[in-house]
């Protein structure tokens, strides 16, 4: 009888600790956090066809649109986390007619849409205090659009054929009006080419918990207004290759000025 005891008594020791080791298991398993890009003019909730005003200058948007790269968490260790195959495009647009995009004049179109969240999946259990992400497309991708990874396709209107003897990726693209006094301008002002990839780099406000039964969401404000400081868009509303000055200036605006961290829970 002792014996059976013993017996019976270590397998529930063994059983209790098996199931010990698989909550663990569970609790430090991989999770995800979404990222929100929540869009604003000056302050103010971004939206097409909507009047915003900086300065002596009024701004109405038909587009708004750019990709996210090369997502990277940064844990309490000071660890990177690089999130694979994470190419996003954040958007706010009306339909576009994507003419010509599979080489024919046939009419392509692509829907409008909304895109403000990126969910990122299996991240490693941990305490994050900081997030890094590439505006536009790297070098990689950039200068050889038959290699795929992520959302990256020639199918979203979001490349062209003029800024380089290939065709490469636009970065951003903002496109509407702006007026100043009785003076309106057709506003379109995109960047591309690798030299304008920017890499933003955000400590967060506190440290965010993933795991298996933890989520998290980060919270960016991306004011499109900051995209425009220094630059004199009633001169030169229409910013590409062929204006590479200020498309620099405009790219490293986003770089360090468009993106800044709202919230982290």
């Amino acid at each position: 009888m002792k014996k059976l005891l013993t017996i019976i008594s270590l397998s529930a020791i063994l059983f209790t600790s098996c199931s010990k080791d698989e909550l663990v298991t569970v609790a430090d398993g991989a999770g995800k956090t979404t990222l929100t890009f929540d869009a604003t003019f000056n302050g103010s909730d971004f939206a097409l066809n909507k009047d915003f005003a900086l300065g002596t200058k009024t701004f109405n948007f038909t587009k708004f649109r750019y990709w996210v790269s090369n997502v990277t968490l940064v844990n309490a260790a000071g660890e990177e986390v690089k999130v694979p195959g994470s190419y996003y495009l954040l958007e706010e647009t009306g339909a576009i007619n994507l003419v010509g995009v599979n080489n024919d004049n046939a009419a392509t179109i692509y829907p409008a849409t909304k895109r403000e969240d990126v969910v990122l999946k299996e991240i490693p259990a941990g305490d994050y205090k900081a997030i890094k992400f590439g505006v536009g497309v790297d070098q990689k991708y950039n200068d050889n659009m038959s290699l795929q990874s992520g959302e990256l396709s020639q199918l979203n209107g979001m490349t062209n054929v003029s800024w380089m003897w290939l065709t490469s990726y636009i970065f951003t693209s903002a496109t509407g009006t702006v007026k100043e006094g009785t003076a309106s301008k057709t506003l379109k002002v995109e960047t591309g080419l690798n030299a304008n990839y920017k890499t933003v780099a955000l400590n967060l406000p506190q440290s965010i918990k993933i795991g298996a039964s933890k989520s998290a969401n980060i919270v960016i404000n991306v004011d499109l207004s900051k995209a425009f400081d220094g630059i004199d868009v009633m001169a030169t509303p229409t910013v590409g290759a062929s204006q590479a000055a200020v498309m620099s200036a405009v790219a490293a605006n986003y770089g360090g000025k468009v993106f800044s961290v709202k919230s982290a829970n």
